[in-house]
């Protein structure tokens, strides 16, 4: 495998993808406004769309990533988890302490899905982002009823998705770098991310909110990889390909959700959906220019994309709780303003920082995960999948 190129993204294609992270984090805006303003249980699966978007753009992107990091020294794992772990974080822990003193003080009414969804237990369950883990799950298809199940904290329901997207990023770091590239790293603290996050990605293969969510990431990053062999081919056939792929996927799609429903979370009908998605950005890839209003508008609305999902379904409570008129509309239109607004307060205050927490983390992450000295040199992803304890030789770099 060949380090990947660098990004060769035209302006049209990367504001493509721009516009697919804010139409994502819309698309949920929109569900949970139907859910919380009109009473309406999201008919045509908007929130779920928005969800699955996220998930394959996700695989995407952090494919490419993964990629690129092939260009730099080892070790790679620790810079690679960093940068995850910053992107996630950066946001998401004052979003969640925000949104912990906001029901504490202000958020009356309970938006529990059973089990503990406010108190310290939870807070520290979602600091961890271990809310809904696989185990809880596990435990409740066995028939084991316990109260003290860690869900997201009440009014941040989308939390759950977030804590399955850093577990994804674990497990398939551990794969890529340490079983596929076999670095090495400390043994204990690789078992333990491997308990942790491994079971994360098997359930939510199988099951879990999203029914396929791993599945549907992983189309995501196989689509990445496709596009990194195409680019290093010079993107032979481009335009005729991804005309072919996205008539054909559209025209499938149609008939899918003609005969069962439109249903995102659907392996099948993600798949189309993918092959629909990144055939439009194969499309554009050739367009070398955007316009200039669209490219910033667009930029602009997706800078705080992950802000706005974090914080929007709290701003949307507390505004149904305490502003009052005659319209439900107006209602809407200041909840949704609203909750546009503090997404992108968060985002100015902390998201936008992300990368220089990522490049104060990863001295850190590479003290942490380093192999010690009195340690077997084979890479613990390695030895609890062959199970053996003899050292590999180092393979390609």
């Amino acid at each position: 495998m060949k380090p990947a190129d660098g990004h060769a993204m035209s302006e049209m294609a990367s504001t493509y993808l721009d516009a697919l992270r804010a139409a994502g984090a819309n698309l949920v805006i929109a569900a949970h406004v139907m859910a919380l303003y009109l009473g309406i249980r999201d008919p045509y699966s908007l929130g779920n769309l928005g969800v699955a978007i996220f998930f394959l753009l996700s695989g995407f992107l952090i494919m490419q990533s993964m990629l690129n990091w092939l260009n730099k020294p080892e070790p790679r794992l620790p810079g690679f988890l960093a940068d995850r772990v910053a992107r996630i974080m950066t946001p998401y822990l004052p979003a969640l302490i925000l949104i912990a003193i906001l029901n504490l003080t202000l958020i009356h009414t309970n938006h529990s899905q059973g089990g503990a969804n406010t108190g310290v237990l939870t807070f520290l369950g979602n600091l961890l982002l271990l809310q809904d883990h696989a185990v809880f799950q596990g435990l409740e298809f066995a028939g084991i009823d316990f109260p003290w199940r860690i869900r997201s904290y009440n009014s941040a329901e989308p939390f759950w998705t977030v804590a399955i997207e850093m577990w994804i990023y674990v497990s398939m770091g551990l794969f890529f770098f340490c079983l596929l590239k076999r670095e090495r790293i400390d043994r204990w603290l690789g078992l333990a991310l491997v308990a942790v996050a491994v079971p994360v990605l098997i359930w939510n293969a199988a099951a879990g909110g999203g029914k396929s969510l791993s599945l549907i990431w992983l189309l995501g990053a196989i689509t990445g990889y496709l596009f990194h062999l195409w680019r290093a081919n010079g993107y032979a056939n481009i335009r005729s390909v991804a005309t072919a792929v996205t008539a054909f996927s559209v025209i499938a799609l149609v008939g899918r959700a003609g005969k069962v429903g439109f249903q995102p979370f659907d392996l099948q009908t993600a798949l189309l959906m993918a092959m629909i998605m990144f055939g439009v950005l194969a499309l554009l890839i050739s367009v070398q220019r955007a316009p200039s209003l669209l490219r910033g508008s667009v930029k602009f609305l997706a800078s705080y994309s992950y802000s706005l999902y974090l914080i929007h379904n709290t701003v949307l409570i507390l505004v149904l709780e305490h502003v009052k008129t005659e319209s439900t509309w107006v209602n809407v239109a200041i909840a949704v303003v609203a909750a546009h607004g503090c997404a992108y307060l968060l985002y100015l205050a902390f998201e936008r920082h992300y990368r220089v927490v990522g490049r104060w983390l990863r001295p850190k992450f590479e003290r942490a995960l380093a192999p010690r000295a009195s340690e077997s040199t084979v890479p613990v992803a390695a030895d609890l999948v062959a199970g053996s304890a003899t050292a590999a030789s180092q393979q390609e770099r």
